[in-house]
């Protein structure tokens, strides 16, 4: 019998201690006192109570008690008995600190809208900040890098433009003809610049059935992949006989670095390349 009601206070001690240390989230969460929270949580766990009690509960000075639950009162979270000596009971925890959480969810949604605003006139004056960083990526491996030509290929929605030498003309043909026959389908517009001239070389004739070819000067070992002005994938090429076709390449979506290599891309002497990457 002993041992059963030492056990019990034992667990009510235990379940007061568990109500009691929540105090600094009250705190933090409602805007409550320190004090104010330690009343309210003790008499939450007592039911109901007198002030003597309350302080000797909750650790709060009995000077104390009696403002802090006038204070209570007032903010609708304890409601008093009348009678001698004074009794104190709990407002419901769900309706008294509804109207709280209500303002809190307004608060922080009044303040997403503020951090978007604010988002909103970052992005529009963040050109004028100073220097801003570009996402590209870079490529060694030489799967890799074919994969990420098939994928920007794939990609294209409206028109695909690709300048290359007469090397990587024919490894273009050779990886992703059927590709590229499948984007021609779909409506996209291909337009393939080379060396390679259609009246007496046959592949760039035999493409020129197909697609729109055209004869450009390209000294550089590169193939160039511009997939609807969005995006793009530079590679540089292996000499020719290497085990692998290409070296390294790079690749964005970023529109400036796009315009700014098209136009590296261009010498005086290519003026028709210079006006269909439209620069």
């Amino acid at each position: 019998m002993y041992n059963r009601k030492k056990k019990s206070r034992f667990n009510n001690e235990k379940k007061y201690s568990d109500i009691i240390s929540i105090w600094p989230k009250i705190v933090e969460y409602i805007g409550l006192s320190e004090y104010e929270s330690k009343v309210y949580l003790s008499l939450i766990n007592l039911g109901t109570a007198g002030a003597r009690k309350l302080s000797l509960n909750c650790d709060v000075p009995r000077t104390k008690v009696y403002g802090t639950l006038k204070k209570l009162i007032d903010y609708g979270l304890v409601v008093e008995i009348s009678g001698t000596p004074k009794q104190f009971v709990p407002s419901h925890p769900g309706e008294s600190f509804n109207t709280i959480l209500n303002i809190t969810k307004e608060k922080a949604t009044d303040f997403d809208s503020i951090i978007k605003h604010l988002e909103t006139i970052h992005e529009k004056h963040k050109e004028d900040t100073g220097p801003m960083k570009k996402l590209v990526w870079f490529l060694e491996q030489d799967l890799d890098i074919k994969g990420k030509c098939n994928e920007i290929i794939r990609q294209s929605e409206e028109s695909l433009t690709i300048v290359t030498t007469d090397d990587g003309l024919e490894i273009l043909f050779n990886a992703a003809h059927r590709l590229l026959d499948e984007m021609l389908e779909n409506g996209v517009e291909i337009k393939l610049y080379s060396p390679l001239d259609p009246r007496v070389n046959p592949l760039a004739r035999e493409l020129s059935y197909i697609y729109q070819v055209k004869k450009v000067e390209v000294n550089t070992p590169i193939l160039f992949i511009n997939s609807d002005n969005k995006r793009f994938i530079l590679a540089k090429l292996a000499p020719r006989g290497s085990e692998n076709p290409f070296e390294s390449a790079m690749f964005t979506e970023d529109i400036e670095l796009l315009n700014l290599i098209c136009l590296l891309l261009v010498n005086g002497h290519n003026e028709i390349l210079l006006k269909t990457l439209n620069l």
